[in-house]
């Protein structure tokens, strides 16, 4: 187990203990052993989302989702499950009328990064968390589609 596992299953056993969205899970193909997992949070539970995360997540408009806790065990890391996984995923937003799916990550976590560009997934949000006295804010900022860095990551 990596040395972040038990925070990292902590998180999401509490998480599915709030029962917010529907949780979805990949099995091997034998069907014997989760190889994969992901929340799909539609807008209608903006205000559980608002209350669990605590303003982490920006609110989501009607026509949108949001993919959240994305979970590998160790053993499974770097076989390209989670692209896989997450795009099928995101399909089924369709169901409750989401056009657009967005999921955050740490601008640090380079593989979760990469599977979620294989997933699909393209960089339009930032956030921006700031401490002032104990209290965290968070600040979502829009990356221009003209920004330098932006075309470059697009190039891909």
């Amino acid at each position: 187990m990596a040395p972040r596992g038990p925070y990292v299953r902590m998180h999401r056993l509490n998480f599915l203990r709030e029962g917010v969205g529907t949780c979805y899970v990949a099995a091997t193909v034998d069907g014997d052993e989760p190889c994969y997992m992901q929340w799909l949070l539609p807008a209608s539970e903006n205000a559980a989302i608002r209350g669990y995360f605590g303003g982490r997540f920006p609110t989501l408009a009607e026509d949108e989702a949001l993919l959240e806790y994305a979970f590998t065990p160790e053993r499974f890391q770097g076989k390209g499950i989670m692209p896989a996984a997450m795009a099928r995923i995101a399909e089924e937003a369709r169901e409750f009328g989401a056009r657009r799916v967005i999921t955050f990550v740490d601008h640090e976590n380079v593989p979760a990064l990469k599977g979620c560009w294989r997933a699909g997934f393209r960089e339009y949000l930032i956030r921006i968390d700031q401490w002032r006295l104990f209290h965290r804010s968070f600040e979502f900022t829009e990356i221009p589609p003209d920004d330098p860095a932006r075309r470059d990551r697009d190039s891909r």
